[in-house]
């Protein structure tokens, strides 16, 4: 009896998931993941890399921003409608990563993608003032 009711539970958790899976692939229908977030990835860029940074498209579901020569790269994961957003930042060759998983982002508004973006710069504003802190200290 036992085994029936896992196998139900694992059951339906792979449903969901492969249901969440395919809504992606319904979202990013006719735009690219860089589309689906460009308010994010514009003021990401625009805080990290003065707007010069440059977008690479890894696949489907994940895009790099970065600028050649920059110590930082801001990487967008997105599956089963959430959003990871993973930012490393180089500081006298010791890097630090700060990752963040934004949920349920199918249908963000303009307002809602500022509100993740000022979120992610405020936090990796902290970050990267105590990452230098630490490297200079020796931490």
């Amino acid at each position: 009896m036992i085994w029936i009711i896992a196998f139900a539970i694992v059951g339906y958790i792979l449903f969901r998931f492969f249901s969440s899976l395919s809504k992606d692939n319904d979202d990013l229908q006719g735009q690219t993941l860089s589309g689906k977030f460009s308010i994010i990835a514009s003021m990401l860029n625009d805080a990290a890399f003065d707007g010069k940074g440059d977008i690479t498209t890894l696949n489907k579901r994940e895009f790099n921003l970065y600028e050649d020569g920059q110590n930082q790269i801001i990487k967008f994961q997105y599956s089963t409608g959430h959003l990871t957003i993973i930012w490393k930042y180089k500081y006298f060759q010791k890097e630090i990563i700060h990752e963040r998983q934004f949920n349920d982002v199918r249908n963000l508004s303009i307002f809602d993608q500022q509100k993740i973006a000022e979120q992610m710069i405020k936090e990796m504003a902290i970050v990267i003032e105590k990452h230098q802190i630490d490297v200079i200290v020796g931490n």
